[in-house]
């Protein structure tokens, strides 16, 4: 009998445990998105690195047409860096502590070739 009850505690710590979960995603975040450009030509930059340094996870890179969208960004400051391979990094700060009923729209980020 005294070993039943041992298990079934173990059991039922297991089924507790099993439906915790560690999350990163910061409970008030926003989805920030936005197009890097080429400054000579204004030509979409794909494949560059777009990431937030605080939060390893919050990374992604553009696409072919130079979009790129990091989905979770908390409602605090932020600096969001651009790098790609043969480009001046850029940086891109941010903060946000209203409300949102939408994505977020970044202004234009410009790369510079280095020469």
């Amino acid at each position: 009998m005294r070993m039943a009850a041992i298990m079934f505690g173990i059991l039922a710590a297991a089924a507790l445990l099993t439906g915790c979960q560690r999350t990163e995603t910061p409970e008030k975040s926003v989805i920030l998105t936005g197009k890097v450009t080429e400054a000579d030509t204004s030509i979409a930059l794909a494949g560059v690195k777009v990431f937030e340094s605080s939060h390893a996870r919050l990374s992604t890179a553009t696409d072919s047409l130079g979009m790129f969208t990091l989905d979770g960004v908390a409602f605090e400051e932020h600096n969001i860096y651009f790098e790609k391979d043969g480009y001046k990094p850029e940086t891109l700060w941010f903060e946000y502590t209203g409300q949102l009923t939408r994505p977020l729209q970044s202004r234009r980020v410009v790369m510079t070739k280095i020469q």
